[in-house]
């Protein structure tokens, strides 16, 4: 995983000052890893014509990144150099200065195609809402033809990830030194593009060093499948999950089949119907003597709630009312986050996941006694919502779903990005709750088994060409292509 920060302002300054990289140093060095990064995407061929490259400046020092990078590029493109406004910042106006004297001529007018458009218009300085001859900027710049690069973030991005009210929407983003937040919000997730990080000329390690980050991006690596690598083993061996069925049953089999496909070595969906429900599998076992306060908790190590399960549902509720089911490994899903009683129980649950969508995140918190926030409010503020749940209720882990998941847990926020949109799919969240339960029965620390249940989740997403056309029954399946590369892996490090 890799830390994220708000900011990078305070790294900028003590690389400056503890590494002696003042006077622009900084500036350079960026503009020299944007180059280098260009030429890479670009590369220029002896029988092929050079490629234009339209560079859109502002006056401060993102504006001085654009015109640093003109001069270093002016041999291997054709440049177009565009300044909007008059050079403000000290390293601006020495940028301009530096392109003159090389007698590189610049324009104000943005082309209507190239072959890539740079912007260092505006960058992480935005406050408020854009000027409306900014506004007009980007929209001239969105409608151009080219392929784009944000220098450091797209123009009319703020730093807390929201469009003010649009943004440059681009197909790449040069973030300078470090991975910001702002890059995160389900908003930036359609503007940023892909990003990459340049270095500033230092090992990325030291220009992170001593400023500390509480929220890191998870990468594939961060997943720990199941591994069953012990043969003297039984069912019992690999845990048994406890699906409870509420009103509709079939999002407890979507958590049900999820949670058998990814490891645990029983399944048992637990009801109030004494009759086995026609259509459940032979794979899982049906326990439908449930009894309000008399839930027996003790076979099983893990259960999932919420799923299918009503919002009248008291019977079923009662469940997180004993004592027992309240030190065990949960998941807790769905319509459970409506219930007035969970302000009571919250406090009690010592290792269980919660994984709600962002409407039911709103309720969440509004019990809980937090904030009553807007389905819209949150999506402006979910990393702040986030985090302030994970404080209060420290023992809890929280996987907010969305376009980018966020796992909070103990005041520190994990960063799933990799999730595809074939998962805005009924039944989808169902599977995570499964896989999540599965990872808990067999033995998964909470936040460990949230964050390989979710990456796994998505990318099991990516285990098929399936867009629009992938449902959740599809994406269980999936699942067993992890596990094919997970041991096509271990067979490579073997021979290795």
């Amino acid at each position: 995983m890799q830390n994220v920060f708000y900011s990078l302002r305070e790294l900028d300054k003590r690389a400056e000052e503890d590494f002696n990289l003042k006077n622009g140093i900084l500036m350079e060095n960026a503009a020299r890893g944007s180059a280098e990064k260009i030429k890479n995407l670009f590369p220029l061929k002896k029988e092929d014509a050079k490629k234009t490259i339209q560079i859109v400046c502002g006056s401060g020092d993102n504006g001085g990144d654009g015109l640093a990078l003109a001069r270093i590029l002016a041999d291997d493109f054709n440049l177009h150099v565009i300044i909007l406004k008059e050079p403000k910042s000290e390293l601006c106006k020495l940028q301009y200065e530096r392109l003159k004297t090389l007698n590189i001529r610049t324009a104000k007018n943005i082309l209507p195609e190239s072959d890539i458009l740079f912007d260092a218009f505006l960058g992480t300085g935005l406050k408020g809402l854009l000027k409306a001859e900014d506004k007009k900027t980007i929209e001239k710049i969105n409608k151009v033809k080219a392929f784009k690069i944000a220098c450091d973030i797209p123009s009319g991005l703020n730093l807390d990830g929201e469009a003010s009210p649009n943004a440059v929407l681009c197909n790449m983003t040069f973030s300078m030194g470090a991975l910001k937040q702002a890059f995160y919000s389900d908003e930036a997730k359609d503007i940023t593009g892909k990003i990459e990080v340049i270095d500033l000329g230092l090992p990325r390690s030291s220009y992170e060093q001593n400023e500390k980050s509480n929220v890191f991006l998870l990468e594939k690596e961060d997943m720990l499948l199941p591994s069953r690598k012990k043969q003297n083993t039984h069912k019992g061996s690999f845990g048994h999950a406890g699906i409870i069925i509420g009103g509709k049953n079939g999002a407890a089999l979507l958590a049900a089949s999820a949670a058998l496909e990814f490891g645990a070595g029983l399944v048992t969906l637990v009801g109030k119907n004494r009759e086995r429900p026609k259509n459940l599998k032979a794979d899982f076992m049906y326990d439908g003597k449930f009894e309000a306060g008399k839930f027996n908790v003790k076979k099983f190590t893990s259960i999932a709630i919420g799923q299918g399960l009503g919002r009248k549902n008291d019977e079923l509720f009662s469940i997180l009312k004993v004592k027992e089911t309240q030190s065990m490994p949960m998941v807790i899903d769905a319509d459970i986050f409506y219930y007035d009683e969970l302000k009571k129980i919250l406090p009690k649950l010592s290792a269980a996941v919660l994984t709600p969508h962002p409407k039911e995140f709103s309720s969440l918190l509004n019990i809980a006694g937090l904030e009553n926030l807007s389905i819209e409010e949150i999506q402006k503020k979910r990393f702040i919502s986030a985090l302030s749940f994970s404080k209060k209720f420290p023992k809890l882990v929280l996987v907010l779903k969305g376009a980018n998941t966020l796992i909070a847990h103990n005041g520190k926020i994990f960063i799933n990005t990799l999730g595809s949109p074939s998962l805005s799919k009924a039944g989808s969240g169902d599977v995570l709750t499964g896989l999540i339960c599965s990872l808990l029965a067999q033995g998964y620390k909470p936040l460990d088994a949230a964050i390989t249940g979710s990456l796994a989740h998505s990318l099991a997403s990516q285990n098929s060409r399936a867009s629009y056309s992938l449902t959740a029954s599809k994406l269980i399946k999936n699942l067993e292509k992890l596990e094919e590369e997970q041991f096509k892996e271990s067979k490579a490090r073997q021979v290795k």
